[in-house]
């Protein structure tokens, strides 16, 4: 079959934009041939038509994105899904099952791909769905848009829900901290962009030391640590108020919250 279109995408979201941005800037896809489809914004990239019916994603491009809220995909999918000619739909919605997907769109292949926020920054941490039935070709494609935006790996989707707790939502929770100890330093008499800038390189200090280190994050811990000092003052407090069990409580909570979505 010709396709007029080699994406359309369905949603002009924030991370929708954050994809197509990272597809035009990458050249994978020159702008005249992705399309977009939402009744209430505009994807808002020159070159890249948004519409507001989805008559033409039906008919006209090769591959389809879903970037729509889960609690919608049902009244999405029944619109759609037996009408759409695309031969590969991706999804990015949080929960929506492969299965759940493939009921509605039986004669295309499907990927579900797990993005984060910072993909907006070309810096995502990206989950796609293992499938071997895919044919390389496709398989290729799809992983060469969520290239363009971040690190991609391959999972099994019985772990798409703690995916979504530990990167997809994962920003979050960084910022919660992040936001934690600037507020801490501000009490403590620095100015607001002094703790910022303190905070924020110290994270991405840390970030790359564990990038690099060869021993386990504990003893990295330890290695700022020394008997009596500030740090361990510190890092005790944490250790008796059970900082790593807010931390997993929450983050089941995440992902009970995913699983209830997929059902």
């Amino acid at each position: 079959m010709e396709y007029n279109y080699k994406l359309g995408v369905i949603g002009a979201g924030n991370m929708a934009k954050a994809i197509v941005n990272g597809i035009v800037d990458s050249k994978l896809i020159s702008t005249d041939k992705i399309i977009a489809t939402d009744p209430f914004a505009d994807l808002g990239i020159d070159g890249v038509k948004t519409l507001k019916e989805n008559v033409k994603i039906l008919n006209e491009c090769e591959y389809v994105l879903l970037a729509v809220k889960p609690q919608i995909f049902n009244q999405i999918a029944e619109e759609i899904g037996s009408e759409c000619k695309a031969k590969h739909i991706i999804s990015i919605m949080a929960g929506i099952t492969y299965d759940a997907i493939k009921k509605y769109f039986a004669n295309a292949n499907v990927t579900r791909v797990m993005p984060n926020t910072p993909c907006k920054l070309k810096k995502g941490m990206i989950a796609i769905r293992k499938n071997d039935a895919i044919p390389a070709c496709e398989k290729e494609f799809v992983q060469s848009i969520f290239d363009s935006i971040g690190k991609t790996i391959y999972l099994e989707e019985e772990l798409f829900h703690a995916v979504t707790a530990v990167s997809g939502s994962g920003p979050a929770y960084v910022y919660m901290f992040i936001e934690g100890m600037i507020e801490s330093g501000v009490k403590m008499g620095m100015t607001y962009e002094d703790a910022k800038c303190c905070v924020l390189q110290t994270f991405a200090g840390s970030v790359g030391m564990v990038e690099v280190a060869s021993e386990p994050i504990g003893q990295l811990i330890d290695a700022v640590c020394s008997k009596g000092g500030t740090t361990i003052q510190a890092v005790e407090s944490f250790r008796q108020d059970k900082l790593y069990d807010i931390i997993d409580s929450a983050m089941t909570k995440c992902k009970n919250r995913s699983e209830e979505l997929g059902k």
